[in-house]
Parts: C-alpha cells; structure tokens; sequence
C-alpha cells in the first residue's frame, strides 16, 4: 500500500503527464532510504561495481536528493529514484521541483532516441557529441521543475506580469540563485571542475524562467557589472542560445553552436570542450 510520499509523488507525476500529454506506460517510480546503494540496482554492471571507489562515490551519492536512470534496453522502463528523508523534510513546491525536473529528464532522453533512431540508451555514451545534449536537458529539465516550484511555492505563472509583487519574488529568487550557483560553481575542490557546467544549465534555467515574467527587470541584471567580465560572456551566450531553440527537436542541430559559443569564450579547442563536457558522463546511466 502507497504511503503519503508515494501518493504525493504520484499525483505529480500525474499532473505533469497530463499537462504535457505524456504516455508514461515505461516508467517506475521509486523511494529509498539509500541512494546509493538503491541505484546500483539499476543500471551498474558487477563490472562497473568493481571498478568504483565505494567510499568516493557514497560520498557522492550523499548530495543527491534525485535521479534518473535509463533503462539498458528499449523495452524496459526509465527508473526516477527519489531519497526518502529528503522528500520528508521538504514543502510541496519542493516535491514539484524534483518531479517535473526528473520527469523532463524521462521525456528528453525518449526524444532523443527517436530524433536519432536510438536502438540502445548505451549510444548516447558512445558519441562525444551526446554530452551536449546531456548537458542541455540539465538545463531543460531545472526549467520545468522551477516553473513548478514557483507556481507552487509563491504562485507565480509563466507569463508576462511585471507587478511589485512579482518584482520582488524575482530579487529575492535571482540573489538567492546567483549566491547558490556561484558558490557551488567556484567550489572546485568539493564538486570538481566537470560538474561547472551543471551548475551553469541549471542558473541559466532559473535566468530563463524570470526572462520570461519580467523581461526588462531581468535584462537589467544581466547586464549590471557581475556580467560584464569575460567571463560570464559564454553564459549569456548560451542563455539566448536556448531560448531561441526552446525545445529538443528546435536545439538538436544546434549542439555544435555550443562548443563554439564554449570554446570561443573559454579559449579552448573543441577537443577540449568535448573532453571538459564529456567528464560528467562518468557516473554513466545516472541522471541528476
């Protein structure tokens, strides 16, 4: 029988099938005390089992709150894992954020396989190139799962609606972003240099959200002075990148732009951005 979390989660997931007219007869959700040692259950090989560092990647699997795992063949089911004490101590917009995040997830690695006539989840591993794509749906699915959030936390609708009210939410949500991402962005040391790029999808997602509801306030942040350093030009870049190409069959042909926009901005080869990009793929079938 379905405890309260279970039940909560379901009718999320049934809201977010609805409203985006998803059929979702190839997914299981799943709750666990342990992450770590849930996921392995669901996508590791004994040989990749063998070949970890169990206490670095415990160690790393204690940030995670969610995942997705991709099934490793095609007529088996996604799987969303979701940490039960997280999902305890968390409000309702919080449990919206992570679904729809997690479920978007679902949804672009599907389309992908059909805009590239996949006939195995394993060759998006096999193609340098697929880690933009991975890369992008951070970005895509933090920007529905935030949508949510601020529906369900403070109201919001994704719509033009430039009152005081919203003006203030936007301060309030764009400080508390830029000082999260920034500190998780820098922090080199604790995530690593590969997971810059995560964290980066996900602020731009954020960025995108306000863009939306109060364009000429948000457009005033960007190009206040912690934007004007080189820097941040490649962030920008990829920002208005992502709004022109809103969904995966738009932004498809689109990858390449970028590793230019990347390698541009950063002064690296494209190799370089390839192998840079490519780093978070080592947890492999494990999606954030």
């Amino acid at each position: 029988m379905a405890d309260q979390i279970e039940l909560r989660l379901n009718k999320i997931k049934t809201s977010y099938m609805n409203f985006f007219k998803i059929d979702d007869h190839d997914l299981q959700v799943i709750t666990t005390d342990d992450m770590y040692t849930c996921q392995k259950n669901y996508g590791f090989t004994e040989s990749d089992i063998r070949v970890l560092d169990e206490a670095k990647a415990r160690a790393n699997w204690a940030h995670v709150a969610a995942c997705m795992k991709y099934p490793k063949t095609m007529d088996e089911p996604f799987t969303l894992i979701f940490k039960r004490p997280y999902l305890k101590r968390v409000d309702e917009a919080e449990l919206y954020r992570l679904m729809f995040h997690e479920l978007t997830h679902y949804v672009d690695y599907k389309d992908y396989a059909r805009i590239h006539n996949l006939s195995s989840y394993r060759e998006l591993f096999q193609n340098r190139e697929t880690a933009l794509f991975q890369h992008w749906s951070e970005y895509h699915a933090e920007r529905r799962g935030y949508g949510a959030y601020l529906k369900h936390r403070h109201g919001v609708r994704l719509k033009f609606d430039p009152t005081p009210r919203k003006i203030k939410i936007m301060e309030e949500e764009t400080l508390k972003n830029m000082m999260y991402y920034a500190e998780h962005y820098i922090n080199t040391a604790e995530y690593g240099e590969s997971r810059q790029i995560y964290f980066t999808m996900h602020l731009l997602s954020r960025i995108s959200i306000w863009l939306q509801i109060l364009p000429y306030q948000v457009e005033d942040i960007l190009t206040n002075q912690i934007f004007k350093y080189r820097g941040m030009e490649w962030i920008k870049k990829l920002l208005h990148l992502f709004l022109k190409y809103p969904t995966l069959d738009e932004m498809d042909p689109h990858f390449p732009e970028m590793v230019r926009i990347i390698a541009e901005s950063m002064t690296m080869g494209k190799d370089e951005v390839f192998e840079h990009a490519a780093c978070l793929d080592a947890l492999d079938e494990i999606i954030f």
